[in-house]
């Protein structure tokens, strides 16, 4: 199903065996892939990233593979405070098997998953920017990112907010006329 919508051509890291990595992802996935947490929310949380990425010196290979498993976990499109958590768990599953990061980085992957759907904002500023570039796509849930549940300066830019707003209202209108 991902190669028609043309996703295993989007992630183009050399830090992972993509192609088995998004069957393993998907195949796992039990939402809608077109969904509010589909496949469409991993390319725009990694749009951010790779944005924000080019202001601060971040693992690349973490915040790509969070991109695609934060919310992979998840059982429901609405209320689910445990996905990320499953997520962290997953992303420890497929270490070694799908992707090799070096401790610190599986440490940060973990722990991004794990509580990026908590407001937190103190962490490592890998954890950061992939929190940032998850919360800067509210706009598909008609929601304006608050730059206090923001982390890095960059992401707190109203330029920037209002950019990724509109990017993921942009998704919710098209969505919503098919």
């Amino acid at each position: 199903m991902f190669q028609k919508r043309g996703i295993q051509n989007y992630y183009l890291s050399d830090y992972f065996n993509k192609e088995d990595l998004l069957k393993q992802v998907l195949n796992q996935y039990q939402l809608d892939i077109d969904g509010i947490h589909g496949q469409s929310h991993w390319i725009r949380v990694f749009e951010n990233a790779k944005l924000l990425s080019k202001h601060y010196e971040v693992s690349l290979s973490v915040i790509e593979i969070f991109s695609l498993i934060h919310d992979s976990c998840r059982i429901n499109d609405s209320h689910d405070p445990a996905h990320g958590k499953r997520a962290a768990e997953f992303a420890y599953s497929l270490q070694g098997k799908f992707f090799r990061l070096s401790d610190k980085e599986l440490d940060w992957l973990c722990e991004a998953c794990l509580h990026h759907s908590f407001g937190k904002t103190d962490a490592d500023i890998t954890v950061k920017v992939c929190w940032d570039a998850d919360r800067l796509d509210l706009g598909r849930a008609g929601i304006k990112p608050n730059p206090k549940y923001l982390c890095t300066s960059i992401a707190k830019d109203l330029s920037i907010i209002e950019s990724a707003y509109a990017n993921g209202l942009n998704w919710r209108n098209q969505r919503n006329k098919s």
